[in-house]
């Protein structure tokens, strides 16, 4: 089992460079616009990009979001991620530590971000199919405090299980699991697609057990059925074609946030491509952004100066943003619609 995870792992980190890959559909950030302000009545260096998420204060509202673990080529990925995330101040959250709580040789692949980002928000995280059935809250709670994590991210990928080869299909009494673990595990419990988005729906049933943080993780990035897709063989030649009908399946990660209506902490991720959608997730009711696939290259590479410098485009596009738009705090931009003009 170890093995075929780990294979899986170098599948994703391969797959997941691929644009053929991505999803052809739009998260939406591009059919809206910012209203230009000429007369903001604040100064440029009044504005404050500064945010509070799980009682610690980040630079900026920005989430490097759950890409790998558990591989050796995690080891140094998971490295350049964290050192990027102290040396600019947002959180970063990590792949699924599933191989790191059947593995241990894997655990220095996780463990090595706290080692690099010693003040820094840390996410574990863990698909729900695990918690159904495999590991035992002690477990995962003993690993989180190894890692020193600020949280746990329990992810939700049925359609994801259901095209991957070696895929865990059981999701029957997910809800329930997830309010035990709300109501027990020792760290914050958030919770995220990966892809294809949380609808209202889904949202409104998370909230009800007690959900406080969600990742709404929509469609416009990486589409993990695809990538599941393109992993599976030609003997499984029917799953494969039907797996190109589910290439835009999904709900926008922008078309989420116009109408969403919670008191939760909303991360939005998914799509986010351009350093502009992280201003706009904002301005349409997010309270934190997420990015992922377009860190994934940069994060390959032994450069994790050039991986803060693209970090930090998106601090500086955040801050001139909220100038041009005359709003001094993040408070102030937060669900601020009136900045915004929806493009028909």
């Amino acid at each position: 089992m170890t093995r075929v995870i780990e294979q899986r792992k170098r599948d994703h980190l391969n797959l997941a460079q691929n644009e053929a890959l991505n999803f052809s559909i739009s998260a939406g950030f591009n059919r809206w616009r910012f209203i230009h302000n000429a007369l903001p009545e604040i100064n440029l260096s009044d504005i404050d990009t500064r945010c509070t998420f799980l009682g610690k204060e980040l630079k900026f509202p920005l989430l490097i979001s759950s890409m790998s673990g558990g591989v050796q080529e995690s080891y140094h990925f998971n490295a350049r991620l964290a050192s990027a995330a102290e040396a600019v101040g947002c959180a970063l959250g990590l792949g699924s530590i599933r191989a790191a709580l059947e593995n241990e040789e894997a655990r220095d692949s996780f463990l090595v971000a706290r080692e690099q980002a010693p003040t820094a928000v840390i996410l574990a995280n863990l698909g729900i199919a695990q918690i159904l059935t495999a590991h035992s809250m002690d477990r995962v709670a003993r690993f989180c405090e190894d890692l020193s994590a600020n949280a746990l991210i329990i992810h939700l990928n049925p359609l994801q299980e259901a095209f991957q080869p070696e895929g865990d299909t059981k999701f029957a009494g997910g809800l329930a699991a997830i309010q035990k673990w709300v109501q027990e595990f020792p760290l914050p419990i958030i919770v995220k697609e990966v892809g294809q988005g949380l609808s209202l729906a889904v949202i409104s049933r998370l909230q009800g057990v007690g959900v406080e943080i969600i990742d709404i993780a929509g469609a416009g990035g990486s589409n993990w059925i695809s990538i599941e897709g393109a992993r599976l063989s030609e003997d499984q030649s029917v799953l494969k074609k039907t797996a190109q009908e589910f290439a835009n399946w999904g709900e926008p990660t922008a078309e989420i946030l116009e109408n969403l209506s919670t008191n939760q902490f909303v991360i939005a991720s998914g799509g986010l491509k351009r350093p502009l959608d992280l201003p706009k997730a904002l301005g349409l009711g997010a309270n934190m952004g997420g990015i992922a696939g377009i860190l994934l290259k940069q994060a390959l590479k032994d450069d994790a100066d050039k991986l803060s410098e693209a970090l930090l485009v998106w601090k500086k596009t955040l801050e001139m943003t909220m100038f041009g738009a005359g709003v001094r705090t993040i408070d102030e931009l937060i669900g601020n619609r009136q900045l915004l003009q929806k493009i028909d």
